[in-house]
């Protein structure tokens, strides 16, 4: 079959591979219908993730149908399902407190040896392991729609929901797709003020269609801005949608209110950042970052993107083939693409 295939930095290419192939009663091979580049897989080209071989199959965003499935996997053959991003055993201590991210023997498709050296989805078909926790009806959802549930409009949502009471404000530093969908999410949520934070004119464009308020850091100072907005407090909840080295990061702690949460969802490429102890302990900030709990939250997000609540869509800027999925990447890696679907 053909898969998009890790050859080094900045070096992907469309190659022939073996065919997935059931290894255990808790596996599922999927035809992939929908297969999308996401940010993090730029990290990835990159060359900034290690444990990535040259030979792996990239890609964590897909949707599809089940074309064989073992016996313990309780979906139809020909269903559509959309993939959470994380593979998650279901059983496992941290899996039975629901924290799926730390399942200790899931993983993240096309991540490498250090996150369980899953063959990626940007492919044909593709293995899912421990797929009746790891799969999701999707129905008659459209692919661009259902594919955001499995990574980042869950991402956001799981960022956003459980710190925002109706009211409250929100800042979200960084207006790319996750950025963006945290956005939308925070309005659907009843919040207050939202407001969207990035140096890019055209995001801030979008961030003002979804009813945000942008605010440009090379135009003026955004933490002066969001305080004069917020009777000089700052956010109440403040979203970090960056990652990388950790500057978007520091923003967000300058942006938070007293007793306010700052929210990272952001990929971060540092091992360490110089945290601001004495500020934040004096404001009772309270930081959570974590790797996104996708199988927690994704049938939220999937009732309210049926009922039309959740639209994502408009983050997709170029839909191409499988076979041009390196110029996809060279679009995304040139900033001349928000985000990128790939049809097998």
């Amino acid at each position: 079959m053909k898969a998009v295939v890790y050859r080094g930095p900045f070096q992907v290419a469309v190659e022939e591979v073996p065919e997935p192939r059931l290894e255990a009663d808790t596996d599922a091979i999927l035809e992939v219908e929908l297969a999308a580049i996401c940010g993090s897989d730029l990290h990835i080209y990159h060359g900034k993730i290690a444990g990535v071989l040259p030979g792996t199959i990239l890609g964590h965003e897909f949707v599809g149908r089940i074309v064989e499935k073992g016996p313990l996997v309780p979906f139809a053959l020909g269903e559509r399902v959309v993939g959470s991003f994380q593979v998650a055993c279901g059983d496992c201590p941290a899996c039975r407190k629901e924290q799926y991210f730390a399942c200790l023997r899931g993983g993240v498709y096309g991540f490498g040896l250090a996150l369980g050296n899953l063959q990626g989805a940007q492919a044909e078909r593709v293995r899912v392991p421990f797929a009746r926790h790891s799969l999701f009806p999707i129905g008659d959802l459209p692919a661009e729609e259902a594919i955001l549930a499995g990574d980042i409009l869950t991402t956001a949502y799981g960022g956003v929901r459980p710190f925002l009471a109706p009211g409250m404000s929100v800042a979200v530093v960084g207006s790319g797709p996750v950025g963006l969908l945290a956005q939308m999410v925070a309005h659907a949520l009843g919040a207050g003020p939202v407001f969207a934070i990035d140096p890019e004119v055209s995001r801030l464009e979008k961030a003002r269609e979804l009813g945000s308020l942008p605010i440009n850091p090379q135009a003026e100072d955004p933490i002066g801005r969001v305080r004069q907005a917020t009777e000089g407090l700052g956010a109440d909840l403040v979203v970090e949608a960056v990652g990388g080295e950790g500057e978007a990061l520091k923003t967000a702690l300058k942006l938070a209110a007293p007793g306010g949460v700052v929210s990272s969802l952001g990929v971060p490429t540092a091992e360490r950042l110089d945290y601001p102890w004495l500020p934040a302990f004096s404001r009772g900030i309270t930081l959570r970052s974590a790797l996104a709990n996708i199988p927690r939250y994704i049938a939220e997000v999937l009732a309210l993107q049926r009922v039309g609540r959740l639209k994502g869509r408009f983050v997709f800027s170029h839909r191409l083939p499988l076979a041009e999925a390196a110029e996809g990447y060279r679009l995304f890696h040139e900033r001349k693409a928000t985000k990128v679907a790939l049809v097998p």
